[in-house]
């Protein structure tokens, strides 16, 4: 029980779902009540399985392209920063393009993935995967739990958007931004610090 409340509190902090509360909002704001639930629903689930197949599959399938686990530091943190300014100097739905292949209710870019289950909650679930005596059921159990959380406070992102306001949420947003930048410039640092510490380990 305390593996399962370690990693699902874990994952929460990454995947951040009141911080990406203004993007889901501002990506899905053109669709109905219902559509707005589905596409969350949908979402989530769509995240649920990419981190499902990390924890299944994610050790091997880098080792076969040869990719550390540092790597995903560094290239989550930069996608994440990517979006961070979008939040702070643009707006969230920028990051989708206005075309038709997109439209109005985008299918796993960018909820799904990077928003939800980026390379940060890919990465937790690799660490975890590596974790001596951490059951492969806890782990999955406590990735369902996350998604599911993060699921309801998606959901409740329309009222929450109604209380506020535009002004409101697009304050909300350009804050979640800036956090969000703190949080992808300390990913970089943490991949490069891992590269410089497994360089350290082993010199060429």
């Amino acid at each position: 029980m305390k593996d399962f409340g370690l990693v699902l509190a874990t994952l929460v902090l990454v995947m951040d779902p009141f911080g990406n509360l203004p993007f889901v909002v501002a990506v899905l704001g053109r669709l109905s009540g219902r559509r707005y639930a589905r596409a969350v629903v949908r979402e989530g689930a769509l995240a649920m399985a990419m981190l499902f197949g990390f924890a299944l599959a994610g050790d091997p399938m880098l080792a076969w392209f040869g990719i550390a686990p540092a790597a995903l530091h560094v290239a989550g943190g930069v996608v994440l920063f990517l979006i961070a300014l979008k939040m702070i100097f643009g707006r969230a739905a920028e990051i989708v393009r206005e075309d038709e292949a997109l439209g109005d209710d985008p299918v796993l870019f960018p909820i799904a993935t990077p928003a939800i289950a980026g390379p940060s909650a890919a990465a937790t679930v690799l660490f975890f995967t590596s974790r001596q005596g951490l059951e492969l059921g806890v782990l999955l159990g406590a990735i369902a739990a996350a998604c599911a959380f993060t699921m309801l406070v998606l959901l409740a992102g329309r009222p929450l958007a109604a209380a506020l306001g535009a002004r409101g949420l697009a304050a909300l947003e350009k804050l979640a931004g800036m956090i969000l930048s703190v949080v992808a410039v300390n990913m970089v640092l943490q991949g490069l610090a891992a590269y410089w510490t497994e360089l350290q380990a082993h010199p060429a």
